[in-house]
């Protein structure tokens, strides 16, 4: 599986079923690494951890087996290790199997508990560091998905017209041709009476023709917010954007017939014109940290943090990456008891908060240490109220 959406991470954080296991590696699509199974070593590495912390958990071998063979099977799937992306996630438990390989690249880990950790996901679904580019041209239509790393033709063909002549007749050459030889009593190009000229003529033609691409890419781009970055003609701009319903296509477009263009050099164009855009909302949140802060809407302290979010008072959640947090929430007293290391009954509080977060429509940032708003603490957060 390579999609993942907010309400599958929702349907995974609200599972509570012992021996919950998640997991997640790095992977690469190609090169030297992949020739020498070195993704397939790290899981089994994994699964090797995962299996003692199974029996520290008293299960009996045949449960342990059963649980992980799925796993394991993967490891043996010489195809599937040929088709990744940059990171690979898989979630296992008694009831489920489900593995997603994504653009985006995770920090080696495995965790089992009574539930699952699904907070890794959450750059993907921000779609922090990827964006869509759309070739256009009457002649071709092709819709890209890119990452920092890499673009990939998505090949929609079942979505997407392929060109002008598929949605307006393959006769538009003769419509011109009949439209440009009527000629109204002060010499301008008439069609059927209607006084248009032969650029009005085009561009309604042009515009009929970018709405049905347009249906296909909403189709395929509805439940998504990366930005979507138009590669083609000057003329053909305004017309798409006529046509546009996509809420996050770019003001600035990658100029040219994009017809025999190479993707690699689209990608490079792309990544110029989306530079900053992923860092947009997350600055301006964190921004807001300081004055929140002195008002009391804003906190620094797990203490704080964890019950909120449980509570629903969570606006934007700060978590510092790499880190953790083990304990517990007791509901009686809204309050979260520490411990030093992670048991069967410790679970890790951030991912708490951050599903928490999440669950209840909030926004949820995974931050490297200098960027954190407070530094200093694991969990940074702007209350609702």
């Amino acid at each position: 599986m390579d999609h993942v959406t907010i309400d599958k991470v929702k349907e995974l954080a609200q599972v509570n079923k012992p021996h919950c296991i998640s997991i997640f590696i790095p992977t690469r699509r190609s090169g030297q690494e992949v020739k020498e199974m070195l993704d397939q070593k790290e899981l089994k590495n994994h699964v090797q951890d995962i299996q003692q912390k199974l029996e520290n958990l008293q299960l009996k071998p045949r449960e342990i087996e059963e649980l992980l063979q799925p796993v394991k099977d993967l490891l043996e799937d010489t195809g599937f290790w040929t088709q990744q992306y940059e990171g690979l996630a898989i979630f296992r438990n008694h009831d489920r199997f489900e593995y997603y390989s994504l653009p985006v690249s995770f920090e080696s880990f495995n965790y089992v508990a009574d539930h699952f950790y699904p907070m890794p996901l959450i750059p993907y679904l921000n779609e922090e560091g990827r964006f869509y580019l759309l070739a256009l041209s009457l002649g071709e239509v092709k819709l890209y998905e890119g990452t920092a790393h890499r673009i990939k033709d998505l090949e929609l063909d079942e979505l997407l017209p392929d060109r002008l002549e598929e949605v307006v007749g393959f006769d538009i050459k003769e419509k011109q041709l009949q439209y440009r030889a009527g000629i109204d009593e002060k010499g301008r190009a008439n069609f059927h009476g209607h006084g248009l000229s032969s650029e009005e003529f085009d561009k309604i033609e042009a515009l009929k023709f970018f709405r049905a691409v347009n249906d296909g890419v909403m189709q395929y781009l509805q439940d998504k917010k990366a930005p979507l970055i138009l590669a083609t003609v000057d003329y053909l701009v305004p017309i798409y954007k006529e046509a546009n319903d996509y809420k996050y296509l770019q003001e600035d477009f990658i100029p040219g017939n994009p017809e025999h263009e190479d993707p690699k050099n689209l990608h490079k164009k792309g990544m110029e014109i989306i530079k900053g855009f992923f860092e947009k909302d997350r600055k301006e949140k964190a921004g807001m940290f300081e004055e929140m802060l002195s008002n009391k809407k804003a906190s620094y302290k797990e203490e704080e943090i964890v019950p909120a979010a449980i509570n629903q008072r969570i606006d934007t959640l700060f978590v510092k990456k790499g880190e953790a947090l083990w304990g517990m929430y007791n509901k009686e007293s809204d309050r979260i008891m520490v411990r030093e290391v992670q048991t069967e009954y410790s679970p890790c509080l951030l991912n708490m908060a951050a599903m928490h977060t999440l669950l209840n429509s909030g926004n949820v940032f995974l931050m490297e240490s200098d960027e954190m708003p407070e530094p200093n603490s694991k969990l940074n957060a702007l209350f609702r109220f």
